[in-house]
């Protein structure tokens, strides 16, 4: 039977705290991560955008707006 790589609950947490090496890789992953996140929710929050822009111009003067 082979053990959980990280069998105890915090493992990770523990290499990150004690390896200054994987702390850094660990940080600048979570960063990408954190950055990737915020441009999807931007792209996302655009593309909402201009839906509400399309559905207030076909109520407001009976067009479709601008095309996607």
């Amino acid at each position: 039977m082979n053990p959980q790589p990280h069998s105890h609950p915090l493992a990770e947490l523990v290499r990150i705290e004690s390896a200054p090496a994987y702390r850094a890789l660990f940080c600048a992953e979570l960063d990408a991560a954190i950055q990737d996140r915020f441009a999807n929710r931007a792209a996302v929050v655009a593309e909402v955008q201009a839906a509400a822009d399309q559905l207030r111009a076909l109520i407001l003067h009976g067009e479709p707006g601008p095309s996607t």
